[in-house]
């Protein structure tokens, strides 16, 4: 069970502004799984190593890390074989998921709330 595939873009927002989201009861936030948490999808994050990431009814699990970058926050995002099945037929279904996240990290920035607006205190 090794990592599949590894992408890295860079968000247009500062890292500040994120940390307040890596922990485990806002982890779902940036995962855009807030709303409607599907049934047996996990997840989970780690703050010390400022990541998150989730699994469940999925063949693999993807996990996000984040650190400070000059251009806002640096994203990457790591995809891991959890099913058992041949590495190489996940790698197929989630080279569409590595191509496209530069776009899927810009659209993340654009859509990330202000802490604060949610009526979250930030240290």
């Amino acid at each position: 069970m090794g990592v599949l595939g590894t992408a890295v873009a860079v968000a247009d927002v500062s890292f500040a502004r994120v940390v307040p989201f890596l922990t485990a009861e806002r982890a779902a936030v940036v995962l855009g799984v807030d709303q409607a948490n599907p049934a047996g999808v996990v997840v989970e994050a780690d703050p010390g190593h400022r990541t998150v990431g989730m699994h469940g009814q999925y063949w693999y699990r993807g996990d996000y890390s984040f650190a400070e970058h000059p251009g806002g926050t640096l994203v990457t995002y790591r995809i891991t074989n959890i099913s058992g099945q041949p590495d190489a037929l996940i790698k197929v279904w989630q080279r569409k998921v590595l191509r496209r996240q530069q776009q899927d990290v810009e659209a993340f920035a654009a859509a990330l709330p202000e802490p604060n607006q949610l009526g979250w205190s930030v240290r």
